[in-house]
């Protein structure tokens, strides 16, 4: 079951939407589930700026062998942001992080049933190993902030290819933090 939101981002206690039921804008539902997203990013050896992007099995059913943002998926009923955003990392390419290590980057309204909260956990000096345990996952791929626009454009997921206001806010809240 995944969390279902009030139209304000809030988690309406105890209810949630059966996931055996499909994502709810294919259903016509009008419930509102919520989704945390997790982007991981470093500064090279050379001091670059890159973004970790996982390309998609080629064995999953929804845009198969297209690249993704670091880790994301669906809220559990009763779970929070914080806890989907670890699990989320943890499931997807084996990464280890706390809730300390999670940067708030935006909360938007992707579409009449989805929210997403997006949040940055900095990778610098950390270990450049990642498992694929849940099978969603094929590989990762560092990519500089310079060339991520066209990545983005050409070779992630269609609704990432075509999110610009994702990735503005993205620039935006990098340059508010000094990092580009």
């Amino acid at each position: 079951m995944w969390q279902v939101y009030a139209p304000n981002g809030e988690p309406i206690a105890g209810e949630g939407w059966d996931s055996a039921l499909d994502n709810p804008e294919k259903t016509g539902s009008d419930k509102i589930v919520g989704i945390a997203i997790v982007f991981l990013y470093r500064f090279n050896e050379e001091g670059v700026l890159e973004f970790l992007w996982q390309r998609r099995s080629d064995k999953v059913d929804r845009y198969p062998g297209d690249y993704d943002i670091s880790a994301g998926g669906h809220v559990n009923l009763g779970e929070s942001l914080v806890e989907a955003a670890i699990r989320e990392a943890h499931e997807e390419i084996g990464a280890e992080i706390t809730a300390e290590d999670l940067q708030f980057m935006i909360e938007a309204q992707f579409n009449r049933n989805r929210f997403a909260w997006v949040y940055a956990v900095d990778w610098t000096r950390r270990p450049d190993e990642f498992t694929f345990d849940d099978g969603e996952v094929s590989e990762v791929k560092w990519v500089p902030y310079a060339e991520m626009e066209d990545f983005r454009k050409q070779y992630a997921k269609k609704p990432l290819s075509e999110d610009s206001f994702t990735f503005t806010t993205i620039r935006m809240w990098l340059e508010m933090h000094g990092m580009i």
